[in-house]
């Protein structure tokens, strides 16, 4: 996120542990420490705040919620609080997994009902920041998907790094999600930056489709063997944190309101990278 914003505003990275992207300028923070936290803003003098730190892994928060609580809660209404005594916008990034799943395209004023420990945490995180900083945009990321950045592959990259390498992949049929270009999803930030906009956004791709769909269709488009493709379901193949069916969001608020409008679905697999950097 970082390295996509760089390119459009002066980006300062809040480091912790991992080293940001290479030619970012960098400070100092600590997002369990409020002194932490002032110390940063000191040191940046930010005119507006990305907050896009999180514990986002679901499996493991199922195993150990208190880190999860801290980071994805407690820190992100630490963050809003100071956002909001020195007059900074903030955008926070949330995901599409504060819903219980029993619904085809969510939009923002739905019920959520988060069923895993993570989109409990992020719809908590999510009211904290908007009770600190009413001012603030919330925006629920759905799966990522496209070019990756960094280390961490997208879901698309994934599965044809995966196909390229003769490897099956098993994806499940009963998750339904609407992936989203990681290009897009910067731009809606900066876009969020950059209009008198408040609340909650929901970013979804242009299909509604299954893991399972998604991995057919990453073979499609680049030509990769689609015997590799391997149906599942999540009661074949349990997560330690089970999943919510449905998902998928109606994005139609950050079209009409960002002007957003995300890449479609074939062009975003085309642009993932060929391989891990």
């Amino acid at each position: 996120m970082a390295a996509l914003l760089a390119v459009r505003f002066e980006t300062i990275a809040g480091r912790h542990a991992s080293a940001p992207p290479a030619g970012l300028e960098e400070v100092g923070l600590d997002l369990l420490d409020r002194a932490s936290i002032a110390a940063a803003f000191e040191r940046a003098r930010p005119d507006a705040v990305v907050h896009c730190a999180a514990q986002s892994d679901p499996d493991r928060s199922e195993a150990d919620p208190a880190p999860s609580h801290r980071l994805n809660v407690e820190a992100s209404a630490a963050l809003a609080g100071e956002s909001r005594r020195r007059g900074l916008r903030l955008v926070a990034l949330s995901t599409d997994l504060v819903f219980a799943g029993d619904r085809a395209l969510s939009r923002e004023e739905h019920e959520t009902g988060p069923i895993l420990v993570y989109g409990r945490t992020k719809l908590l995180g999510e009211e904290a920041i908007l009770a600190e900083a009413p001012d603030a945009v919330v925006l629920r990321v759905a799966l990522v998907a496209g070019r990756g950045h960094g280390r961490k592959a997208t879901c698309t990259e994934k599965v044809a790094w995966s196909l390229r390498a003769g490897q099956p992949v098993r994806l499940y049929t009963d998750q339904i999600r609407t992936p989203a270009d990681s290009a897009a999803i910067a731009d809606a930030v900066a876009r969020a930056l950059e209009r008198d906009a408040s609340g909650r956004f929901h970013l979804g791709g242009p299909e509604r489709l299954s893991r399972y769909e998604l991995g057919l269709r990453v073979a499609s488009v680049l030509g990769l063997p689609a015997a590799l493709v391997i149906a599942t379901t999540t009661t074949e193949m349990p997560q330690a944190g089970h999943r919510p069916a449905d998902v998928s969001l109606d994005s139609s608020r950050a079209r009409r309101e960002l002007g957003w409008q995300p890449l479609p679905l074939d062009e975003t697999i085309r642009d993932g990278r060929p391989g891990p950097d």
